[in-house]
């Protein structure tokens, strides 16, 4: 059973605190675009400047260690934040789908609780019909765009006080830190000095574009600070709940796109009003944020989610929650048809890739191995850091091996993330771990057979070959 670790002596006054605020709760969620935790101070990052606003509202409020995303690509994160749906279940278990038309996302959910429920920057969502957000102008919305201009806060601080007696829940959707990364100051950061991830190959195209990303993680940690000045400014901060959360890992070998934990653990943080101070390790998921939403409105939480309430952990009431967090990855149209499913128990980690035969692939990392072609901005950036490890790995078998670990899935991977947190050593084929690796292989086959995942990797007809 995983343990909640109390920072503060608040547990005993958070059942009153919850149930005491004087009207319903705003909620105020920030979301990132591909940003590792790691990469967070807050979350042991070796590199420093990156996030003192995120960092002081971890101090002050419930920081998650164990929060996952179900897939780690844009579209189908999102469509689980929105719906307490995971991929196969809403619809969107690829990029750029469709959530299934009549699925009720958060706008219905609380609308029907009195909120009003809007959205600005960011979307890749879909159908309209399943997210009807009131649109809040203000932040830009293209995370594909070069050099994007800076946000404008009239949009958020209207809506924020537009009706004082009607509470309300907006997502401000940022789009850093999504390549091209050109847009932030990256001159804080030493190139030499600059500490990569262990699984990165070390070029200087890596520290060059890593350094960029740092800096678009320190323009959306500002915006995390502009958003609660504003609601300090009107007085809302004392009824309003302040969510944090990075989307998928950061859009670079072994993160996005990938079961790796670099790709699909979030950092989670919340500012409850009068609740603070502690860190929690329950294994959690991006679905069990819908459900929070609609308990602290006051509202019961339907039948049929996949999401189960945070809000008896809040209220110091358990220190459990989810046994297992389980996750997806499903290919896309470029090389050869790729799968994966995984599973955590928040010690181990095991994946089982669908088709261990086929090399990975990535469009915006390594689809021109496979004949795809595509010059937009972004995937050249992260094309040119994979590209330098494929030249350096003609020399260096350090290098060699970074990039095998991106290209080449063994049927089984299983970590001990206690003790190799950045999974570099395989235990799958180890006896001592059979029994583990039978009992999470088990986990996974029961939770597709739930989710109704057939174990799809790619739509019919649509892959390049090779």
């Amino acid at each position: 059973m995983m343990r909640t670790t109390l920072l503060t002596t608040v547990v005993s006054l958070t059942t009153l605190v919850v149930c005491a605020l004087a009207a319903p709760p705003n909620f105020v969620i920030l979301l990132a675009d591909d940003i590792s935790a790691t990469s967070l101070g807050c979350y042991g990052s070796d590199n420093p400047h990156t996030s003192p606003n995120i960092d002081k509202l971890a101090d002050e409020g419930i920081r998650f260690t164990n929060m996952f995303v179900s897939e780690a690509i844009c579209a189908p994160a999102r469509a689980e934040l929105y719906t307490g749906l995971q991929p196969h279940r809403n619809g969107c278990m690829q990029n750029h789908k469709a959530t299934n038309k009549g699925t009720l996302s958060v706008v219905q959910r609380l609308e029907k609780l009195g909120y009003r429920v809007g959205l600005t920057g960011k979307t890749h969502i879909k159908p309209k019909s399943v997210y009807p957000f009131e649109v809040v102008k203000g932040f830009p919305a293209n995370c594909n765009a070069r050099r994007t201009p800076g946000e404008d806060w009239g949009g958020v601080e209207g809506f924020m006080t537009r009706d004082p007696e009607q509470p309300f829940c907006l997502f401000i959707c940022s789009i850093h830190a999504h390549a091209p990364w050109d847009s932030g100051d990256s001159s804080r950061w030493e190139l030499d000095e600059l500490k990569l991830p262990p699984h990165f190959a070390d070029t200087p195209e890596t520290r060059r574009f890593f350094r960029e990303y740092l800096a678009e993680i320190r323009l959306f940690d500002d915006q995390v600070g502009r958003a609660r000045a504003l609601l300090e400014k009107h007085g809302l901060d004392e009824n309003t709940v302040v969510i944090v959360l990075d989307e998928n890992g950061a859009g670079m070998p072994c993160g996005k796109w990938t079961n790796f934990d670099w790709g699909v653990r979030s950092a989670c943080l919340i500012k409850w009003p009068g609740v603070g101070g502690f860190v929690t390790d329950v294994v959690a998921q991006y679905c069990d944020i819908l459900p929070t939403l609609i308990e602290a409105a006051c509202g019961k939480v339907p039948a049929g989610l996949d999401g189960r309430s945070l809000l008896p952990l809040i209220r110091g009431e358990t220190e459990a929650h989810r046994d297992l967090a389980f996750f997806t990855y499903n290919s896309g149209p470029e090389g050869p048809p790729f799968g994966s499913r995984a599973v955590t128990d928040g010690r181990f980690k095991l994946m089982w890739n669908l088709t261990p035969d086929n090399l990975f692939a990535v469009r915006t990392i390594n689809g021109f191995d496979y004949g795809y072609e595509d010059t937009k901005m972004p995937d050249r950036h992260v094309r040119q850091i994979y590209q330098s490890w494929l030249e350096l790995a003609e020399i260096d078998t350090a290098a060699e091996s970074a990039v095998q670990r991106f290209r080449k899935h063994p049927e089984f991977q299983l970590y001990d993330l206690s003790k190799d947190p950045w999974e570099r050593e395989n235990l799958a084929s180890n006896p001592e771990y059979a029994a583990t690796l039978e009992q999470l292989k088990n986990s996974i086959s029961t939770w597709m057979t739930q989710q109704g995942d057939d174990g799809v990797t790619a739509p019919a007809g649509k892959q390049k070959k090779n």
